[in-house]
């Protein structure tokens, strides 16, 4: 199965837009397009390369021209050669790999440049070993889906029902990009919204002898000036200030220069908070109450896997959300490519970020009976019951929660982490939402999403996932209260789904069947629950993936299965009532 952006993918170089434009340089060399590949079981292997993938795109997925199971035993080889263009090498060249997925090594020109570890975060290397004329960028790469170690989210070596085929190799955008000998390594923007200021801290490579901070509104200056000693600048915006909203998704630019380097960048000025409405506590977007009507958001598509095949399919999905009225996205059990978060700050979508689970998969016993049961586990002592016996594991987990962050910091729409979700590798979730907090003060927290809620004191958020029962009257004491997963209403459209294997939801015969089932929902099941303080809903999903046909759209985008008039009329009742004090 195949989208329609899928079908006329630019083979010579697919993704070939910016990919971090959140730390931009004008520098740029894409290296996505054909590669030689091998796929066997001999990790030394660096002479044989029969066949031709399309990277990024994973071996496992139709567009990568391999389309085949990749296991434990397997070694996944890739062989690139490229020529510089003229006038492109400055004093330093970096290659960047946004995704491999899960050990790696890269060779250029037969010396090992880098070794990586992990599937969802970036490799960054310097190219020492460039020569004039051809260059020759190998990487091999290893991945063993069922690690207990490394994290792997929705992806599974058997999938069904709600796991999906695995990703393995390259799946990010690859490029080179010529840089000064001494570069900015990290830019860090804090909007202080009360404050109507913005601070901006760099890290710097070598010693800073000068700097200029150039901060712009719709092309229009509106701060000039430099960094102090320590890397960090308050700007102050009150004469322009403009906050963010999904509803006026307002962006400044940054240009930053320190000595020879110069990055570009934005952000918007906005605040994410909890506050008391009518009695209860809520969601609070700059200062006011505001109701998170949002979608599941899996990030798959049935040709690229967790890799979209353009950058118009990514818009698409967002613009899909907001055109039925959702003012939310929650990203689920996946971290995505830079320029999705970059789409949803300038559309204007809020972001709910889960990070990845990992472990072993959960326990069919309590998979089953957690949806109807308020079990009680206790996830510093237990860890085997929710899959974190291994230590190495929850080190992983633990070590990497920062880079993360920091990857994701300047993400504008990115309201709140979610930590663990129903269970699926749960662990010490008290003592790292505390770390969470520590790492990221600008954003809320849900601990522990759908169940296994530790403690009262746990996160912002008390987080229900309610498929089968009956919408009761859910407590959440001092912290928010949100329907993180509900609805996963499914119609299977004929031609436009992958199995007809079903998944345990509800099943509808009709398009009228399933919008009628979710205008209930929405109005006669959770709407009365917005005077209780609901303050968060999250329907799934927003996309058909593979055996699921829950979606309110097909898996290839093809056909919508709602009406998109009727979706914008029940979401404009899905909002808080303004009150004197607010």
């Amino acid at each position: 199965m195949y989208t329609s952006e899928g079908r006329k993918i630019d083979r010579n170089c697919p993704l070939n837009d910016y990919p971090t434009p959140q730390f931009a340089r004008d520098s740029f060399f894409c290296l996505n397009g054909l590669w030689e590949f091998c796929l066997d079981e001999d990790p030394t292997n660096h002479s044989q390369y029969p066949q031709k993938i399309l990277v990024p795109f994973s071996p496992e997925t139709p567009l990568s021209g391999i389309e085949t199971k990749v296991t434990a035993r397997h070694t996944m080889h890739y062989r690139k050669t490229f020529e510089l263009p003229a006038g492109f090498k400055g004093e330093r060249v970096l290659i960047h790999f946004e995704a491999v997925d899960q050990i790696a090594d890269v060779y250029l020109n037969g010396v090992k440049i880098a070794h990586h570890e992990g599937g969802y975060l970036p490799i960054v290397a310097d190219c020492l070993e460039l020569r004039p004329g051809q260059n020759e960028l190998l990487v091999d790469a290893y991945d063993d889906t069922n690690s207990e170690v490394f994290p792997r989210g929705k992806q599974s070596i058997n999938p069904k029902n709600i796991w999906y085929h695995a990703t393995s190799g390259i799946w990010g955008s690859v490029w080179l990009e010529s840089v000064p000998r001494q570069v900015i390594q990290n830019l860090r923007i804090t909007p202080l919204f009360d404050e109507k200021s913005v601070q901006i801290e760099a890290q710097f490579e070598g010693k800073a002898e000068r700097s200029e901070l150039i901060i712009s509104y719709l092309g229009r200056e509106v701060f000039h000036g430099q960094l102090n000693g320590n890397l960090s600048c308050v700007a102050n915006l009150s004469r322009s200030f403009h906050p963010w909203s999904p509803e006026d998704p307002a962006l400044y630019d940054v240009i930053l220069r320190i000595n020879q380097d110069e990055v570009k960048s934005y952000f918007g000025m906005r605040k994410f908070s909890m506050m008391q409405h009518q009695g209860h506590t809520v969601f609070a977007l700059n200062n006011k109450p505001y109701f998170l009507s949002g979608l599941l958001d899996q990030g798959y598509f049935p040709d690229g896997g967790m890799t979209p095949p353009s950058d118009a399919a990514m818009v698409y999905d967002i613009r899909f959300a907001k055109s039925l009225g959702f003012n939310m996205l929650r990203k689920h059990i996946k971290f995505e490519n830079m320029r999705w978060y970059y789409h949803c700050d300038h559309i204007g979508i809020i972001v709910i970020q889960d990070f990845i689970s990992g472990g072993e998969p959960p326990k069919k016993r309590l998979f089953f009976t957690a949806p109807f049961f308020d079990l009680k586990i206790n996830d510093t002592k237990q860890y085997s019951l929710l899959g974190r016996r291994n230590e190495q594991g929850r080190r992983y987990f633990e070590e990497t929660m920062p880079l993360y962050v920091d990857r994701l910091y300047n993400v504008t729409s990115l309201a709140i982490w979610t930590l663990f979700n129903e269970g699926w590798g749960q662990f010490d979730s008290h003592r790292l939402t505390d770390k969470l907090r520590h790492l990221d003060p600008t954003r809320l927290i849900d601990s522990n999403s759908g169940w296994f809620d530790q403690s009262t004191e746990d996160g912002d958020i008390r987080s229900y996932h309610i498929y089968f029962g009956k919408l009761k009257r859910p407590a959440a004491g001092k912290r928010i209260l949100a329907l993180s997963e509900c609805g996963a209403y499914s119609y299977l459209v004929e031609g436009h789904y992958e199995t007809n294997k079903r998944s345990f939801y509800r099943y509808y015969k009709s398009d009228k069947k399933l919008m009628a089932a979710i205008e209930k929902l929405y109005l006669k099941k959770m709407l009365p629950l917005l005077e209780r303080g609901l303050s968060i809903v999250v329907y799934t999903q927003l996309s058909d993936v593979e055996a699921e046909t829950n979606g309110l759209v097909t898996y290839d985008r093809r056909v919508i299965k709602v009406k998109d008039k009727k979706m914008r009329e029940i979401n404009q009742k899905l909002t808080f009532k303004e009150t004197p004090h607010d």
